[in-house]
Protein backbone atom coordinates (compact mmCIF):
# COMPACT_ATOMS: atom_id res chain seq x y z
CA UNK A 1 0.00 0.00 0.00
CA UNK A 2 1.45 3.47 -0.79
CA UNK A 3 2.13 5.55 2.21
CA UNK A 4 0.33 8.75 2.97
CA UNK A 5 1.58 11.95 4.29
CA UNK A 6 0.10 12.98 7.67
CA UNK A 7 0.51 16.75 6.94
CA UNK A 8 -1.57 16.75 3.53
CA UNK A 9 -5.61 16.51 4.01
CA UNK A 10 -7.40 14.81 1.70
CA UNK A 11 -8.81 17.20 -1.17
CA UNK A 12 -12.64 16.71 -2.02
CA UNK A 13 -13.66 17.22 -5.84
CA UNK A 14 -16.11 19.42 -4.77
CA UNK A 15 -14.36 21.92 -3.13
CA UNK A 16 -13.63 24.01 -6.05
CA UNK A 17 -16.70 23.92 -7.62
CA UNK A 18 -18.62 24.91 -4.52
CA UNK A 19 -15.95 27.66 -3.49
CA UNK A 20 -16.70 29.48 -7.42
CA UNK A 21 -20.22 29.08 -6.12
CA UNK A 22 -20.00 30.58 -2.90
CA UNK A 23 -17.56 33.35 -4.30
CA UNK A 24 -18.68 34.30 -7.69
CA UNK A 25 -22.30 35.69 -8.60
CA UNK A 26 -22.37 34.01 -12.75
CA UNK A 27 -22.10 30.62 -11.62
CA UNK A 28 -25.48 31.12 -9.39
CA UNK A 29 -27.50 32.78 -12.07
CA UNK A 30 -25.91 30.25 -14.77
CA UNK A 31 -27.40 27.39 -12.88
CA UNK A 32 -30.71 28.79 -12.01
CA UNK A 33 -30.43 29.94 -15.85
CA UNK A 34 -29.88 26.25 -16.86
CA UNK A 35 -32.56 25.29 -14.17
CA UNK A 36 -35.38 26.96 -15.66
CA UNK A 37 -34.88 25.85 -19.17
CA UNK A 38 -34.65 22.16 -17.82
CA UNK A 39 -37.97 22.72 -16.20
CA UNK A 40 -39.47 24.49 -18.91
CA UNK A 41 -38.31 21.62 -21.34
CA UNK A 42 -39.58 18.58 -18.88
CA UNK A 43 -42.45 19.84 -17.20
CA UNK A 44 -44.26 22.54 -18.35
CA UNK A 45 -46.35 22.88 -21.53
CA UNK A 46 -47.69 25.56 -24.16
CA UNK A 47 -47.10 29.36 -23.40
CA UNK A 48 -45.60 28.69 -19.68
CA UNK A 49 -43.33 26.30 -21.49
CA UNK A 50 -42.13 28.84 -23.76
CA UNK A 51 -41.97 32.12 -20.89
CA UNK A 52 -39.67 30.14 -19.31
CA UNK A 53 -37.51 28.30 -21.71
CA UNK A 54 -37.21 32.22 -22.83
CA UNK A 55 -36.48 34.03 -19.61
CA UNK A 56 -33.74 30.92 -18.44
CA UNK A 57 -31.86 31.37 -21.85
CA UNK A 58 -31.84 35.05 -21.17
CA UNK A 59 -30.68 34.46 -17.64
CA UNK A 60 -28.00 32.34 -19.22
CA UNK A 61 -27.30 34.42 -22.07
CA UNK A 62 -26.70 37.56 -19.25
CA UNK A 63 -24.38 35.69 -17.07
CA UNK A 64 -22.38 34.56 -19.62
CA UNK A 65 -21.75 38.17 -21.28
CA UNK A 66 -21.25 39.90 -18.17
CA UNK A 67 -18.81 37.17 -16.82
CA UNK A 68 -16.86 37.05 -19.48
CA UNK A 69 -16.25 41.27 -19.04
CA UNK A 70 -15.10 41.36 -16.23
CA UNK A 71 -11.45 41.03 -15.02
CA UNK A 72 -10.01 39.33 -11.93
CA UNK A 73 -9.41 42.59 -10.30
CA UNK A 74 -13.39 43.13 -10.21
CA UNK A 75 -13.20 39.97 -8.10
CA UNK A 76 -11.05 41.42 -5.66
CA UNK A 77 -12.70 42.81 -2.11
CA UNK A 78 -12.01 45.11 -0.02
CA UNK A 79 -10.40 44.35 3.48
CA UNK A 80 -12.49 44.13 6.39
CA UNK A 81 -13.20 47.12 8.47
CA UNK A 82 -12.84 46.75 12.36
CA UNK A 83 -15.92 47.95 13.70
CA UNK A 84 -15.54 51.09 15.46
CA UNK A 85 -13.17 52.62 12.80
CA UNK A 86 -13.67 55.12 9.98
CA UNK A 87 -12.51 52.58 7.58
CA UNK A 88 -10.14 53.07 4.60
CA UNK A 89 -10.29 57.05 3.58
CA UNK A 90 -11.64 58.27 6.08
CA UNK A 91 -11.18 60.44 8.81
Amino acid sequence: MPAVLAGKPARRRAAPLTRTLRTRWWPRFLLAGVLLVIISATLLTGSAAAWVGISGAAIITVAVFRAASMTPDDYRREPPVPPGSSGPGGT
